[in-house]
């Protein structure tokens, strides 16, 4: 598992968790409000025992991991080099 991935699915975590601490205090509407439902849904609500709060970042760090291999595997086409390109550093190399 790279470390990079490890990292930004941590900090998108701990962003979705202040998201949801946030929005029980606030009053949302439209997309935000939908957007805060369903992120509490698979993340779970705000809490402030320390053994849920680890529990519930922990979810949302493992919704977050799922993302980011996603999308990791849909920009795995665009990263394989095109004939193209390689005839072109092929010609340039020295």
């Amino acid at each position: 598992m790279r470390i990079e991935r490890m990292i930004n699915a941590a900090i998108g975590a701990t962003k979705d968790r202040c998201y949801i601490t946030r929005g029980a205090k606030q009053k949302l509407e439209g997309i935000d409000l939908q957007y805060y439902k369903d992120l509490q849904k698979s993340t779970g609500a705000s809490v402030h025992n320390p053994i849920k709060v680890i529990k519930n970042w922990y979810k949302a760090y493992n919704k977050n991991l799922e993302k980011l291999k996603i999308i990791e595997d849909l920009n795995r086409p665009f990263k394989k080099p095109t004939i193209i390109n390689e005839i072109f550093h092929r010609l340039t190399k020295k």
